[in-house]
């Protein structure tokens, strides 16, 4: 099995960061480009949906929460709609210098090389698009 890490420097504070992955509005505008037409849909607590989706796109994460440690650490099942196999995500949010936050998403299980090169190019484009949002600097694994 192969795993990735991508991080990023994400000029908000660990609550506002923490909103937009737990928000299924903010988690919308930001998660997917915005010709995606994204939809997302949270759930609850462990063991609720986290989703998103962009039929103009045709993808979906049918993915479920699997462990919360507010505010600092969310972990995700991950997969994709179409597809049998399941991996896991953990998006760790950590207080960083002037009032900023540091995001790293760990993201593990993947049965290829392949698929793992995949994620790293999704990730590092999701974790840009959340620094355009707040300001940041992006840095990766």
């Amino acid at each position: 099995m192969f795993e990735m890490t991508e991080s990023g420097l994400v000029a908000a504070s660990v609550d506002t960061v923490r909103a937009d992955f737990t928000d299924a509005s903010r988690l919308s505008e930001w998660i997917w480009p915005p010709r995606f037409e994204t939809h997302a849909v949270i759930e609850g607590g462990v063991g609720g949906r986290w989703q998103i989706v962009s039929r103009v796109a045709e993808l979906a994460v049918l993915g479920r929460i699997l462990a919360i440690e507010a505010p600092r650490k969310l972990r995700l099942e991950w997969r994709w709609e179409g597809e049998d196999h399941s991996t896991d995500a953990e998006i760790t949010l950590a207080e960083a210098a002037d009032s900023s936050t540091r995001v790293s998403i760990r993201h593990s299980g993947f049965l290829s090389l392949e698929e793992r090169e995949s994620h790293i190019e999704g990730w590092s484009n999701c974790l840009q698009r959340l620094i355009d949002r707040h300001g940041g600097v992006p840095f990766s694994g």
